[in-house]
């Protein structure tokens, strides 16, 4: 037979109780930490929607042809995929890149050099075909290079404006240039028009910039000089 459970203490609290009361402080902490943990699973925010963008898998400077081993694939928030990110590596392979590119940057058609000369500049950009006073100048200035126009102003002293320059396009990125062209003709790359002269370059400007660049080429000496990209 069980023994008989040992009778109560009137006034005394049951063992359970007791029990309980002794431990109270691991028990609090237990508690604690399970409402802290809840709380935390509820208010945490569901980790963001990422989508494959293609990046460069090295630093590539411009002039690279780009290869497939050029490209990697990453994943990227939603909100960090530039608009005009490709989805198929297919359709970079060839390109030229015109624009310095580190490894992880993402790469874009606007970076690249293909059979579309302005093929991601969008459409208020045109290529604008620039003679330069100087052609020298050529000798340092590649494809995707950043420059301004400066326009020199010709003429008699006596009219009070000769020797005076301005800025007449400014952050404008080269396309082409007569000394280095866009790359091989065969490779369905574009080279510099026969009719542009030796001392040319084409650059990508905005209507508005193209129409400053033929005004002042009227009466004015046209340079460029270089810019950090």
């Amino acid at each position: 037979m069980r023994p008989s459970p040992a009778p109560s203490v009137p006034g005394r609290p049951p063992a359970w109780r007791r029990r309980l009361h002794r431990h109270r402080g691991p028990v609090l902490a237990l508690l604690v930490g399970l409402l802290v943990w809840s709380l935390t699973s509820i208010l945490r925010p569901a980790p963001p929607e990422v989508v494959p963008v293609l990046v460069a898998a090295r630093d590539l400077p411009p002039g690279t042809t780009l290869r497939a081993d050029d490209l990697a694939t990453v994943a990227l928030p939603v909100a960090a995929r530039p608009d005009d990110a490709p989805s198929d590596p297919s359709s970079l392979l060839g390109g030229q890149v015109v624009v310095p590119l580190l490894a992880g940057d993402p790469v874009l058609a606007r970076h690249l050099l293909t059979a579309g000369l302005l093929a991601g500049y969008g459409p208020d950009v045109v290529a604008t075909p620039l003679r330069l006073a100087d052609s020298a100048a050529l000798a340092v200035l590649r494809p995707g290079d950043v420059v301004d126009v400066i326009a020199a102003v010709s003429g008699s002293t006596a009219s009070g404006t000769a020797g005076q320059a301005s800025v007449v396009a400014a952050r404008v990125r080269v396309l082409l240039t007569s000394a280095t062209g866009a790359g091989e003709s065969d490779g369905g790359f574009l080279a510099m028009p026969a009719s542009i002269d030796g001392s040319s370059v084409v650059l990508a400007t905005t209507s508005s910039q193209s129409l400053a660049i033929a005004r002042a080429a009227v009466g004015s000496r046209l340079s460029v000089v270089l810019r950090a990209g």
